[in-house]
């Protein structure tokens, strides 16, 4: 018997016997829900590596939205991990603009935490501030409307199956799924902090899960820290990358016979404090030569890209096996018996204006607050941001760990906002690249205002982190909540989300501040960000146990109606001459052999006319008592949709290309697309090419 298949019998057993009994000791009540939120698959830039020539060209892997909503007594909290690179707070505003039209004030901006899985690999251009939508040619709002429509309903679908339930936590160890890409930052942390810790990376998996009254499961949430990094910045298909593949797996697993995407019981995975965390495990080599770098101390030749893999031989199966590893670790916590969660249910969410927030440093050694009183700064970017990580590739090389200015870079990027003295001095010492905080035109480039939060589920404490805090900043943050806890009878456990509610890039130590790699000068509201938010996070703590109220703070404006965009709008669709649209260009041998790669190419139409959420531009159907079933959709591993544009004589047009790894079903299958065409006047008409049927054998 497999390791996979032991883990599943001791599933079936603890949930017969009593270790996870049915009964009528439910102190919560638990919603569970998933829905499709894939943005537009063609054309829109990429969030995640800044780079332009990053555009969508098909789906590898459906994005979606898991949410889970817990209720006891008079309080209820969503917790959403989706399938998306990060959140700003106008999502959120549109999201609870939406439940309210449903559900009235039952849901707000107090208690509606979304959270992304930061994927790189998926459609940018919903975010208000202004940096954000450079890379994407401006705002997108196909992909903001498609991720708050995702959204929505997959916390609508989360209230519609809400049910008495019990708690339990358990955690496990995941290893060989991650590297620290800045050994050098975390060593700068005392050596009496690191030594409480046997890695440099935080490689415990911790799992949430919710069991019905009758011992099924309904749902489980995962935490874990890892970039969604497997697919590097060449790649164009949308993809939930290794996040999304744990997921997707654990589905699978636990929903048998039930298509990608559309579980009973949902497997949502929340990224930890990844800031300094890398999946791509075969570290960081020079293009050409093959040499070992850091673009720090070890540099590549001029233009020369340093940058790292992972443990497959391309990206695909990198993903593959991080999120392989990932989802293994998922099942082997689900496989314990864990502890269950009682008590009180409480979320505190506070909108900070970070510039103006202050609070005491933070002792890592003695594990308390000083005296010393600290401040934070005005959002600001510094040299070492520009040279990005070897998760991606710079092209120019710039150093990392860069602690002193270029006068004429200054000058030129000054033109965007001027830093000013008190700027300089209160970031030190990064040297400014970007003075975001002070640039507002065409409107605000960085946020002044984030959203910090704590849920507090029984002493399980979920802290949602607005931006990506690294190994050890993650590590003080569950410590200062985790002693309150302590100190107040509680056995904790205590887990943070990163890219909650609001988007600010990194959080680092004090420490790590001082040397200015990557995540650092990514830091952008300077050396005390760290501070400023655990000084918030004991308050929090102190209140969701004692019941005091938190004030909800300034809320940042809403920016949605000052977005500016230079997308192209999606243009009229032609099939070249004597073809329609869905006609089969290349069809598929007529014998297929189990395992092989089967191609298929339809005359095809821009996605963007259609996104198909809950639905598919590619189904694989089989053969079965006389009828077609469908067996794999876009959202499955083994299938992939591309598009690319061919131009003909007089006009363009789009092929589009199905690929599917045959399954060992032998049986008659055949391949379909189902797409959207736009015409010269703007009508949308749809059609569906089907190949002709292939046996496997």
């Amino acid at each position: 018997m497999g390791t996979l298949q032991m883990m599943k019998c001791v599933i079936i057993i603890l949930m017969v016997t009593g270790l996870v009994k049915s009964g009528s000791g439910e102190e919560y009540q638990v919603g569970v829900g998933i829905a499709d939120m894939t943005g537009p698959c063609a054309d829109i830039g990429f969030m995640g590596y800044a780079d332009l020539g990053q555009k969508g060209g098909g789906i590898h892997l459906r994005q979606f939205s898991r949410a889970f909503i817990f209720v006891r007594g008079n309080t209820r909290v969503v917790l959403v991990t989706a399938d998306i690179h990060s959140i700003d707070t106008g999502v959120r505003r549109q999201v609870v603009q939406n439940l309210q039209q449903r559900f009235g004030n039952l849901y707000s901006l107090r208690n509606v935490i979304l959270t992304g899985t930061h994927t790189h690999s998926g459609p940018g251009g919903y975010l208000g501030n202004f940096l954000f939508s450079v890379p994407t040619l401006g705002f997108s709002k196909e992909t903001f409307d498609a991720y708050v429509n995702g959204i929505t309903r997959s916390i609508v679908n989360a209230h519609n199956q809400i049910v008495p339930a019990r708690l339990f936590v358990s955690s496990t160890h995941v290893l060989n799924a991650q590297m620290n890409r800045s050994p050098y930052s975390y060593d700068q942390n005392p050596a009496e902090e690191r030594q409480r810790y046997n890695s440099n990376t935080d490689t415990e998996l911790t799992q949430l899960r919710v069991v019905k009254s009758d011992g099924s499961l309904h749902g489980v949430l995962n935490w874990f820290a890892v970039h969604t990094t497997s697919m590097n910045m060449t790649n164009r298909l949308i993809s939930s990358d290794n996040l999304g593949y744990a997921a997707m797996r654990m589905e699978k697993e636990l929903n048998p016979g039930r298509w990608a995407g559309k579980p009973a019981i949902v497997g949502g995975f929340f990224s930890a404090s990844l800031g300094d965390v890398s999946p791509n495990i075969r570290g960081p080599r020079c293009e050409r030569s093959g040499q070992k770098c850091d673009n720090q101390f070890r540099l590549c030749d001029l233009f020369e890209l340093c940058f790292a893999q992972g443990p497959g031989e391309d990206m695909f199966e990198s993903t593959k096996k991080i999120g392989e590893a990932i989802f293994l670790g998922a099942m082997e916590a689900l496989s314990l018996p864990g502890q269950e969660v009682r008590g009180s249910l409480r979320v505190v969410n506070q909108f900070l204006d970070m510039p103006a927030e202050s609070g005491f440093r933070y002792d890592p050694v003695q594990r308390k607050f000083t005296n010393e009183r600290v401040h934070g700064c005005v959002p600001s970017l510094g040299y070492s941001f520009a040279s990005g990580t070897f998760d991606g590739a710079n092209g120019l090389n710039i150093t990392q760990g860069t602690l002193v200015g270029n006068p004429l870079l200054d000058a030129i990027t000054s033109i965007i906002g001027k830093a000013t003295p008190a700027d300089v001095a209160c970031h030190a010492p990064k040297p400014i690249l970007l003075a975001t905080g002070r640039a507002n035109f065409p409107l605000p480039w960085h946020p002044n205002i984030v959203t910090l939060s704590l849920i507090n589920i029984g002493g399980f404490a979920v802290i949602g982190v607005p931006g990506e805090p690294t190994t050890m900043a993650g590590r003080r943050m569950k410590d200062v909540v985790a002693d309150v806890l302590k100190q107040n009878g509680f056995e904790p456990k205590v887990v943070v989300s990163s890219s909650a509610n609001d988007y600010a890039h990194y959080v680092t130590t004090f420490e790590e501040y001082q040397v200015q790699r990557y995540e650092a000068a990514s830091t952008v509201y300077g050396p005390h960000t760290l501070d400023i938010y655990l000084n918030k996070l004991k308050e929090y703590t102190i209140a969701t146990i004692v019941g005091n109220i938190i004030p909800e703070g300034p809320e940042p404006a809403d920016l949605l109606n000052q977005t500016i965009s230079f997308i192209p709008s999606v243009p009229t669709d032609n099939a070249p001459f004597g073809t329609n649209f869905g006609d089969v260009l290349q069809q598929p041998p007529e014998i297929v052999k189990a395992g092989e790669i089967v191609t298929v190419m339809f005359v095809g139409a821009n996605p963007r006319n259609d996104l198909r959420q809950e639905s598919s531009y590619v189904v694989v159907e089989k053969l079965e008592q006389g009828g077609w079933i469908t067996v794999a959709t876009d959202a499955d591993w083994d299938t992939r949709f591309s598009i690319e544009r061919v131009e003909g004589l007089f006009s363009s047009s789009i092929r589009a290309t199905v690929t599917w790894r045959a399954s060992s079903d032998r049986t008659l299958h055949r391949v379909s697309y189902n797409g959207a065409a736009r015409g010269f006047l703007g009508n949308i008409v749809s059609f569906r090419g089907v190949s002709n049927p292939f046996m496997i054998i």
